[in-house]
């Protein structure tokens, strides 16, 4: 935003370096060194020789003088033993910076095998023989936003194991619900008073939408805070907030290894009966309301159909009605021709291998790309029938004219400066943000003139877990709002999207063929025992293979937590066996491109109604 961007102005201007994203150690009053992060100004004038600097451990902040800032290069000058023996919240600190050194530096711990104190000590080790082999460069920020790789929302599907029966939510960002609550007890009993006439989250009588997931209604104010935090989930890997009103402090967590729900005190006090609380706190392990619907009591009602109305209540919720696309008679067999397509941030080439998978002839595929590794994949594994033409911003009017008319066309911009897990996104207009308006460009010059009646078809993905504001502008410039569809439900892992598009039957259920693995155990190797059936969404990060940030890993080889190996990631998301064992690529730079990249079953899913028009 433009305070941030004002205050990055004013550290360039200083030129005392320490600039946004740099890791840092500092001095916090009592303690010795304290490792830290330097985050943009939110005031709208930034002091010179001042940064706005966060502390592992507790996540505080301070304002501290450059004078008093140390590189985080100087790890054997600042390290405190003492400190990190007595003191379990600098232990943390530190495990905290180097575990985000080691990712900007892609240095992995495997070998510590899921022991956090072995992986500590590798850590420690690694920190003060001088991060090598990339050196404390490799850390660095390149730029504001390169403080975290933020390429996918992994935050927002993390689906770990229970740790904990009851936590209070200590959050000072909470959000604010006046709440009339308790009068709903009472007044549901009133002559032609029912649950659905109040609004689960703070009692108002003003309902705007219906809850999707429990019967009763959403105010105006409730709906949009529903929206925004519905998705947010902790580092702990459960909800941030309350499943049926998305606020509250004090909550039950689920006990089910495969769900991250909590239900707060408000919620079961006030809609399931007085005691509730108190009642299921020694409940262990205790399954949700969302996971045993028989448990509903009192006025708490799960809805048969929630799965389907919580899919509507996020494609609705822009407030905004838009015509329904043209719809295209299906096309006699003897008249279908090939199909082609043209592939905007194309990956590793999900949309060619579907097609093919699916039997479609393909007339030309090309594809928009920038990532080496990625179109080495695309090249290697689809035999050089693949076109690529690099940067989507180089893509004119007069090469449509040339490799077209195109039938389909398909994209996901990057959701770094969209997603909500990058406290420094930029949102839709600035950064990354803005290549979603070369899709919109494209599908503009690329949409059939008037007359034309030959069908053509789109699809545009991204992530769930972005601004209410950011979603409404792609819904405006793509005149339809989306369709959220989880992998989860045809693959191990969990991963949901948006869909925007006009492709036929975007709508129906999500139904699972005999192809699909759809359980963890499925796709792994010989020897080798899942220890979930579901894990959270697979990441660029190495660490998101972790179920929880803290959590264990899901699998087991020879009694021994391990991670997953490339060949049951490619398994997870859908590819063939060793698909981008290519080039010699390392583990982590398959993991790389297999976490920017598409589930196979789902494009599948969508693209499947496309045989009634093209040519298999």
């Amino acid at each position: 935003d433009k305070d941030s961007k004002r205050g990055l102005e004013s550290q360039d201007e200083d030129g005392k370096g320490f600039l946004t994203g740099e890791l840092v150690w500092g001095k916090v009053k009592g303690f010795s060194w304290w490792p830290g992060m330097v985050m943009p100004w939110k005031a709208k004038s930034s002091p010179l020789g001042m940064r706005r600097v966060e502390w592992f451990g507790d996540g505080m902040f301070s304002e501290s003088y450059t004078e008093s800032l140390l590189t985080f290069r100087n790890f054997n000058r600042c390290f405190c033993k003492n400190s990190f023996a007595s003191l379990p919240i600098y232990k943390e600190a530190i495990y905290q910076i180097i575990e985000l050194a080691s990712e900007r530096c892609e240095k992995s711990f495997v070998e510590a095998e899921g022991n956090k104190e072995k992986e500590l000590k590798l850590m420690l080790d690694w920190a003060s023989g001088g991060f090598l082999p990339s050196g404390p460069e490799g850390f660095s920020p390149t730029d504001a936003a390169a403080h975290q790789d933020f390429s996918d929302s992994a935050t927002s599907d993390n689906q770990p194991p229970a740790k904990r029966k009851y936590v209070h939510k200590n959050k000072a960002n909470a959000p604010v619900i006046i709440c009339h609550k308790e009068s709903i007890r009472e007044m549901v009993k009133e002559k032609g008073r029912k649950i659905e006439d109040f609004c689960l989250s703070c009692g108002s009588l003003e309902i705007e939408v219906q809850h999707p997931l429990f019967e009763g209604g959403l105010c105006l104010k409730c709906k949009g805070n529903f929206t925004e935090t519905l998705y947010r989930y902790d580092e702990d890997g459960y909800q941030s907030y309350c499943t049926v009103c998305c606020a509250g402090l004090e909550v039950i967590l689920c006990g089910n290894a495969s769900c991250c729900r909590c239900f707060c005190k408000d919620c079961l006090e006030i809609l399931v009966g007085p005691g509730t609380f108190d009642e299921l706190k020694d409940v262990d392990p205790w399954s949700c309301y969302m996971c045993k619907p028989a448990h509903c009591k009192g006025n708490l009602k799960l809805r048969p159909d929630w799965s389907v109305r919580v899919q509507d209540f996020f494609a609705n919720d822009t407030a905004m009605a838009f015509e329904p696309h043209r719809v295209y008679p299906s096309i006699c067999a003897d008249q279908r021709r090939p199909i082609k397509v043209l592939s905007l941030f194309d990956g590793i080439a999900t949309g060619y291998l579907v097609l093919k998978d699916l039997g479609f002839k393909i007339e030309r595929y090309l594809a928009s790309e920038i990532c080496d590794d990625s179109i080495t994949v695309g090249m290697i594994k689809h035999e050089g029938k693949i076109e690529y033409v690099n940067d989507v911003r180089t893509i004119t009017r007069k090469h449509l004219a040339e490799w077209g008319p195109f039938d389909l066309l398909i994209g996901g911009s990057p959701c770094n400066d969209l997603s909500m897990v990058n406290p420094l996104r930029k949102g839709l207009f600035e950064g990354t943000g803005r290549l979603f308006f070369e899709f919109y460009r494209l599908l503009t010059l690329l949409k059939p003139k008037e007359g034309d009646d030959r069908p053509f078809f789109w699809l545009f993905e991204n992530v769930v877990f972005m601004s209410a504001n950011d979603k409404s502008d792609i819904c405006r410039f793509l005149e339809c709002n989306p369709i959220l569809i989880d992998a989860v439900k045809v693959s191990p892992a969990h991963r949901a999207r948006y869909f925007w598009g006009n492709l036929p039957g975007m709508n129906r259920p999500l139904a699972t063929s005999l192809d699909d693995k759809v359980g963890l155990q499925d796709c792994l190797e010989g020897g080798r025992k899942a220890m979930f059936d579901k894990v959270r969404t697979i990441t660029t990060k190495s660490n998101s293979i972790r179920q929880g940030k803290m959590g264990p890993l899901p699998v087991t080889m020879n009694g021994k937590e391990d991670y997953l190996w490339c060949t049951e990631m490619e398994q997870i998301f859908g590819f063939p066996k060793h698909y981008t064992d290519v080039n010699n690529m390392g583990r982590s730079q398959r993991q790389r491109v297999l976490g920017r990249s598409w589930s196979v079953p789902v494009i599948r899913h969508l693209f499947a109604p496309l045989k009634d028009y093209f040519e298999c």
